[in-house]
């Protein structure tokens, strides 16, 4: 069987495993190594985020020497900032940003890369862009082979939509210890709610802050048994997303919504994630004849919000309006629209916008846009 020639089960499978290994870090090598042989060749994966002490770099076919090497060529690689702009999960090779002859005449390329018998077309993901947390995804084709073909990267922008995925999920959980009943007790400790629900979207495992959230119930609810939501139309979303994880389903992608609140509220982000059924299997024992579905993640953005509003009165002096109006205005789709997102006249807006000009001593939207994400 040629590089990408891979049948649709098997695809499958392997996205299972991905998710899989999410939860449970020691299964990447093994799961990369599947990658190496679905798309061909010889995978790098690296993931550095020091908020939350996850840091990981492999590669099952490469010398291990050599890769550490690779750590040491970082200041004079000339492929490390190529890829900054683009978007976790699209793909992209050296030749969308350098031609061959540059690359060739670097010596990264003439002490490290050719030595190791790469060829120049490699398909590359970022994993993660966020602040000072990076991901990479990287496979390399032996030099004596042709480059990648179609069906091969048509699979690789497959699984790297669903490796960006596994990474986040395993930036939130990979402190805990998933596996059996007592460790799904650790999640209560996750700022996130967290939930596990079956394909009909009735939740099998609720943690402490998912179980806050729904006995609220000014947004995510329980109907009928199942997961649903207090407006109609996020209601249906979130149990399609829900659905769409189904083991039954030849394409499991799940995705991500936001749950709208009452009016001055902030709505709540679900990330909805195929769970594997090996997982399930071993973390929720006791639910025998349970066909693993879906796990949720639900975000309130509301008290990491009202720190950052605090911080801002504090450090500029800026009034609780003010400071409002600025976490607002970062969003950078505008005063006017700013404005009306938060019930304000476009002459409030605009004196809002002067006296925190003052105060924070910019005299552009953009430089106070800059200011404030740096802080």
């Amino acid at each position: 069987m040629q590089a990408g020639d891979i049948s649709d089960d098997a695809v499958l499978d392997l996205v299972g495993a991905i998710y899989d290994t999410a939860l449970d870090g020691s299964r990447w090598a093994s799961v990369l190594t599947r990658i190496d042989d679905a798309v061909g060749g010889r995978i790098l994966f690296g993931v550095y985020d020091p908020g939350s002490g996850l840091s990981s770099l492999l590669s099952p076919r490469i010398d291990p020497e050599r890769v550490q090497n690779l750590l040491g060529w970082a200041p004079r690689n000339p492929l490390l900032p190529l890829g900054i702009g683009r978007a976790p999960g699209e793909v992209f090779t050296i030749g969308d940003f350098i031609t061959r002859d540059e690359f060739t005449r670097s010596d990264f390329y003439n002490e490290w890369w050719q030595p190791a018998g790469f060829d120049t077309e490699p398909l590359t993901t970022n994993l993660l862009v966020d602040h000072n947390a990076t991901g990479i995804l990287t496979i390399h084709r032996p030099s004596n082979l042709p480059s990648y073909g179609g069906k091969s990267r048509r699979l690789f922008a497959t699984l790297a939509q669903h490796l960006v995925r596994a990474v986040a999920i395993q930036r939130r959980t990979h402190q805990l210890d998933i596996t059996g009943r007592a460790a799904l007790a650790g999640l209560d400790e996750l700022d996130q709610g967290f939930v596990l629900a079956d394909a009909q979207a009735r939740p099998v495992f609720v943690n402490r802050r998912a179980r806050e959230l729904l006995d609220v119930a000014d947004s995510v609810v329980i109907e009928a048994g199942a997961l649903s939501a207090v407006n109609g139309e996020d209601g249906r979303r979130l149990r399609t997303l829900i659905g769409s994880c189904s083991l039954d389903n030849p394409v499991r992608i799940g995705g991500e919504i936001s749950l709208r609140r009452p009016p001055g509220r902030m709505p709540l982000h679900v990330q909805v994630t195929p769970v594997g059924s090996d997982w399930t299997e071993s973390a929720v024992p006791l639910a025998s004849g349970w066909r693993s579905s879906a796990m949720l993640l639900i975000t309130d953005p509301e008290p990491n919000a009202r720190a950052r509003l605090e911080a801002l009165r504090e450090r500029y002096g800026l009034t609780r309006a003010e400071a409002a109006f600025a976490l607002e205005i970062v969003k950078g789709d505008g005063r006017k629209t700013t404005a009306e997102r938060l019930g304000i006249t476009d002459g409030t807006a605009r004196s809002h916008l002067s006296r925190i000009f003052d105060k924070t001593g910019v005299s552009r939207q953009a430089e106070l846009v800059r200011l404030l994400l740096q802080k």
